[in-house]
């Protein structure tokens, strides 16, 4: 199946961050390393 592609993570960031993708494109790219973060560790929190 391999890797998901690069959009599919600014989506997933945009709509945990509750806005459009082109708006968060329009922002600092710490903005979406910081929604995958922590989408990540709540994904974690979750399964321990």
């Amino acid at each position: 199946m391999g890797e998901a592609p690069e959009w599919y993570w600014d989506i997933q960031a945009a709509r945990y961050l509750g806005v459009a993708p082109w708006e968060l494109a329009a922002q600092s790219i710490e903005w979406r390393n910081r929604a995958l973060v922590a989408m990540s560790a709540e994904a974690e929190a979750r399964d321990t």
